[in-house]
């Protein structure tokens, strides 16, 4: 850990991360009046790996209480954690896998 010497931003760093904030690193850089290799440096403290985690935290939590009844919130959230909602490796057809999409052709129909 190292010494922070600008404790105002540094708190306000971590007031950011644990909000859930969305904006980038630079854009909180500009923001607090710090340079984005101050960011990078604080990024790496104990405190700010414990906030960025309580932020992504909260904003899953915020992302299930919004969208509970929204599919996509849920896909998203799957996908956020690196589950894939659709296993497209598990698509057979008669034991075996399809390589392709499959496309119905339907025979001709003769005239009545």
């Amino acid at each position: 850990m190292t010494k922070i010497s600008k404790i105002e931003p540094f708190e306000a760093f971590i007031k950011y991360l644990e909000e859930g904030s969305d904006a980038h690193w630079t854009q909180i850089a500009e923001a607090i009046g710090v340079s984005k290799d101050t960011i990078t440096r604080w990024k790496k403290e104990p405190r700010a790996k414990l906030a960025i985690e309580k932020g992504i935290n909260y904003a899953l939590q915020q992302m299930q209480k919004v969208g509970s009844k929204d599919w996509r919130m849920w896909e998203s959230k799957l996908k956020m954690l690196g589950v894939s909602p659709i296993d497209r490796s598990d698509i057979t057809s008669e034991g075996k896998k399809l390589t392709g999409p499959v496309v119905y052709i339907p025979k001709e129909k003769k005239d009545e």
